[in-house]
């Protein structure tokens, strides 16, 4: 399997207005490798319809604490948002990702 670049993006709070509400910006962390990968048969027939059809798997090798604060991933062109961090290899995580749509 060849992993792809990926850039993460965590929201970090800059600052804020006048009311004191937060004013959060997106930082990209950059230097970890990602893949999208496909649903098996077996995954398809546990899972609920709704999840194999609007969700996707990511196998990455960014850290438990990025992948934590992280909300959004940008993997061969396309964009994706964080649903939830599903497995913890010991040298890859696996996440749910929706595509994202603006």
């Amino acid at each position: 399997m060849r992993l792809e670049p990926a850039t993460f993006y965590v929201y970090e709070k800059v600052d804020e207005d006048v009311l004191g509400n937060p004013i959060f910006d997106e930082v990209p962390i950059d230097g970890y490798k990602a893949k999208i990968t496909q649903w098996t048969s077996e995954e398809i027939a546990l899972l609920d319809r709704s999840v194999t059809q609007s969700q996707r798997k990511l196998l990455t090798n960014a850290p438990r604490s990025v992948l934590k604060s992280a909300k959004k991933v940008l993997v061969d062109g396309d964009t994706y948002t964080i649903t939830e961090l599903k497995s913890d290899f010991i040298r890859w995580r696996m996440l749910h990702v929706k595509e994202f749509k603006r």
